[in-house]
């Protein structure tokens, strides 16, 4: 189940979620909150972070609520973490007999738990695709009582770098600022600062193409901006092993996003991108900016000039 088709009419005793938007999981939590009276709100929403013991997640889940009603306890696994052969007996063993008054939700960002997978819910709280969000945001600003033109949902969209959060901050924002009450590609432009993501994705399109002239305004719109010079060049480097991550495997954009422990958006940005590329130019590419790095974080270069030679080369390969 994708997260903002989530509802609460039927509720599972055990929810994971999966993925990384904080939007989405946000959105989830809220609703499954909603079903709590106002009264025992404060009692009967507990949260446990990643420090927690699942003892102690079993046992405040395997408890009635003392107001009569259901109790929703939350719980965000650790990222990269492991979990005790012992902890997972016990979760499955509560799994298996869930207290029927509590819904338990475990935030899985890290997939620790597919070994409860046959006895919960899963909801899938990543970027659900550019045409399931354009309709979403379409409808949300119906809502208010606006439109938006399909290229610029599409704009806002890629400008956000799919993060869904901030989509629906800035098409909040836009709506202040929309004449005739639509909102158009040109208001997206003035009004939307487009995410560094994406426009590292702008930049290695343009160096695809041989466009100095726009790849040279880009790099200075992200330096200007004050990104650091480190920070950019490891972005760069990110998106040139993407590419030839999606040229040499054959896994699918999914499984490379798991694999990256990043979006799958950016990994379908990367594939539509290798098709201007040849193998052999990617890793020569790959290969550069690694080297700059290294010598970067092994004191040889200062990060400024490590960041200078590989757009330099990038302009010339």
């Amino acid at each position: 189940m994708n997260a903002l088709e989530f509802d609460v009419k039927e509720l599972y005793p055990l929810y994971i979620l999966r993925g990384g938007d904080a939007y989405l999981k946000d959105g989830v939590i809220k609703k499954i909150k909603s079903i709590l009276p106002s009264e025992s709100f404060d009692i009967d929403y507990i949260r446990f972070e990643e420090d927690a013991k699942v003892s102690d997640i079993v046992s405040a889940a395997d408890t009635f609520s003392f107001f009569e009603s259901k109790k929703v306890i939350y719980f965000r696994a650790a990222y990269g973490g492991k979990l005790a052969e012992a902890d997972k007996t016990l979760l499955a063993e509560y799994a298996k007999n869930p207290c029927a008054a509590t819904v338990l939700v475990i935030d899985d960002g890290a997939s620790l738990f597919k070994f409860l997978e046959k006895y919960a819910q899963i909801v899938v709280c990543d970027f659900p695709g550019e045409g399931f969000v354009a309709r979403w945001l379409k409808n949300l600003l119906t809502a208010k009582g606006y439109d938006i033109e399909p290229s610029a949902a599409s704009l806002l969209i890629k400008y956000c770098g799919t993060d869904m959060m901030k989509i629906h901050v800035e098409a909040e924002k836009l709506t202040s600022y929309a004449s005739g009450r639509i909102v158009r590609d040109s208001d997206v432009t003035e009004c939307v600062a487009p995410d560094t993501e994406f426009q590292v994705f702008e930049l290695t399109n343009y160096l695809a193409k041989k466009d100095n002239k726009n790849s040279v305004r880009i790099y200075n719109i992200l330096i200007g901006r004050g990104e650091a010079p480190a920070f950019l060049l490891s972005m760069i480097t990110s998106q040139f092993r993407r590419i030839l991550h999606t040229m040499l495997s054959d896994l699918s954009d999914g499984e490379l996003a798991a694999l990256f422990k990043a979006k799958e958006y950016p990994i379908t940005l990367a594939r539509r991108l290798s098709a201007n590329f040849t193998k052999l130019k990617v890793k020569k590419i790959v290969d550069n900016l690694a080297l700059n790095e290294y010598l970067f974080k092994s004191g040889a270069l200062s990060e400024k000039a490590a960041l200078e030679l590989s757009f330099s080369y990038l302009l010339t390969i």
